[in-house]
């Protein structure tokens, strides 16, 4: 096989068998998140976490920060924090906002079961207000934003008052289901959603207020920003 033709330009190589490969290589899990993943499937959660190459990808950016307390927002069953979690020190500590109690719940006593319960904290409600109530014990060195997309802007700016000179935010969903391009006046009912997608990036990519952001191109979209010197006051 030559190499020679592929050279001169750039190419998207990305296929299935490819990206499995990858994801192999690079991603694998144990037992635990197969604990994980087997407890929300029995507790009807939807499958909607992260996969094992998002996972990966937090652990390096907290890794590269030398992350010691992080804040994820939307605990669901737990699978992303047992990611986080794993990249924190023996001494971190992660805080994890999940809004409903029943899952919450479901998620303390698993977490508990893969020997999380010490090093992660689930806060029970509305991250929109319970947010205020760990910001005693910050600031944060990562922030992990996973949740309802209309609340995005809000958790964004709340990332930039509370992390750390240096910090980093990651959101997973960015793409929002490959519509964050579409004009919001010919959405429809989406409107909503794509608006405060679209402010979100326009924040995050404002160097006043993050020094450096980037979108990642997973197949949702992640995209990273890292606190600048000073958050912007508004």
């Amino acid at each position: 096989m030559s190499f020679s033709k592929h050279i001169e330009n750039r190419n998207d190589y990305q296929t299935p068998a490819l990206l499995d490969y990858i994801r192999k290589a690079f991603s694998s899990e144990d037992a635990r998140h197969q604990t994980l993943l087997d407890e929300m499937q029995t507790h009807g959660l939807p499958a909607i976490q992260i996969g094992a190459s998002e996972g990966k990808i937090l652990q390096f950016l907290i890794k590269s920060c030398q992350a010691k307390k992080a804040v994820e927002i939307g605990t669901l069953g737990g699978y992303s924090a047992l990611w986080i979690a794993d990249a924190l020190p023996k001494d971190g500590k992660l805080y994890t906002m999940e809004i409903d109690p029943d899952t919450a719940a479901g998620t303390k006593k698993t977490l508990k079961e893969v020997g999380l319960s010490d090093k992660v904290s689930i806060v029970i409600g509305d991250a929109n207000e319970t947010l205020e109530t760990i910001e005693p014990f910050g600031p944060f060195d990562f922030c992990f934003i996973d949740a309802d997309k209309i609340s995005y802007p809000n958790y964004l700016l709340w990332a930039e008052r509370n992390l750390c000179p240096g910090g980093i935010v990651a959101a997973d969903n960015a793409y929002l289901f490959g519509q964050v391009h579409l004009n919001p006046d010919m959405a429809g009912a989406d409107a909503v959603a794509i608006s405060a997608m679209q402010s979100f990036i326009k924040i995050l990519t404002d160097p006043s207020r993050f020094s450096i952001s980037a979108m990642i191109p997973t197949g949702e979209g992640l995209a990273v920003g890292i606190r600048g010197r000073q958050p912007k006051v508004e």
